[in-house]
């Protein structure tokens, strides 16, 4: 009895297998000859699509040419400087150098969390407190930068909180990156303390928001890099981080800055835009008030 019981769920399971094979079949066969034909059939289409998003907006509106303002002097630096001792992490050399440093360290210990509500002061030390090595308290890209933001703030490096944002007003999805003034480079350098990445061109050389908007628009090579990755292979870096490479050019569009950089989110926030977009009464700000050095 026990063996016709044996066979009879060796039957049942060859059945099914039977079943589920031939069905796996007639599923590939009606969607080689009659299956849904996507124009979306890998990255490099993707790509071409938001690539041509960017080059018919290369031009941007007029706008303020708006002096930012930088606070190195807040009451909060002292203790962020002794409680998490970011001026040892940050070490020596240049200030993209003491930034990804930084960043290589913190990115690490936050836990991401994009619908996170926001509820604990916008401030680095509250935001440490509340989140730091603890998954369950998780932040999102926002609150991460202003934490990045503070740091190098409080090391007397030139640091902003940039949006960048995308073309779809159906889109609700944004990110929030940061920016640091690197004298070596004379140049604005961006850092995505979410991803744990910064960016390069052909050369290796890190890039600037609106630099890595420009080179995705004329399709010219750059690329994510994690902290300590190797540069000697960037095309195979790009190919390694398409899924963040796609999605910080989907929202490379317009962008965001703050009229001030300090402890905590400081208003108005002023809008890069290009030409043709409604500024839906957000003040506008220049390309060039973007792109100066804040360096007096």
């Amino acid at each position: 009895m026990e063996s016709k019981k044996r066979k009879s769920w060796k039957t049942i399971a060859i059945v099914v297998m039977a079943v589920l094979l031939a069905a796996s079949i007639a599923l590939n066969v009606w969607n080689y000859f009659w299956g849904f034909d996507s124009y979306l059939q890998n990255t490099d289409e993707i790509y071409r699509m938001e690539a041509g998003i960017l080059r018919n907006n290369m031009e941007f509106m007029a706008g303020e040419d708006l002096e930012i303002q930088y606070d190195f002097d807040h009451k909060d630096y002292p203790e962020l400087i002794a409680a998490y001792g970011i001026d040892r992490i940050a070490g020596e050399g240049s200030e993209f150098e003491k930034a990804l440093r930084l960043m290589n360290e913190y990115a690490p210990q936050l836990k991401h969390k994009s619908d996170y509500d926001n509820h604990v002061e916008m401030s680095a030390v509250s935001l440490l407190k509340y989140s730091l090595d603890k998954k369950e308290n998780g932040i999102n890209c926002r609150n991460k930068a202003q934490i990045l933001n503070e740091m190098c703030l409080a090391l007397g490096i030139y640091s902003r909180k940039v949006w960048i944002m995308p073309y779809s007003g159906y889109d609700s999805d944004c990110h929030v990156v940061n920016e640091v003034w690197d004298s070596k480079l004379n140049k604005w350098v961006m850092l995505d303390i979410t991803n744990n990445q910064y960016w390069v061109d052909e050369n290796g050389t890190p890039l600037s928001v609106l630099e890595i908007r420009k080179k995705g628009a004329m399709r010219e090579l750059c690329t994510p890099v994690e902290g300590n990755e190797s540069l000697k292979d960037l095309k195979a870096l790009q190919k390694k981080h398409i899924g963040e490479f796609l999605y910080i050019m989907k929202n490379m569009v317009y962008m965001q800055y703050c009229s001030a950089y300090g402890v905590g989110e400081i208003k108005p926030i002023c809008a890069l835009l290009p030409q043709g977009f409604d500024p839906k009464e957000m003040p506008v700000i220049s390309l060039h008030a973007c792109e100066q050095s804040p360096v007096k």
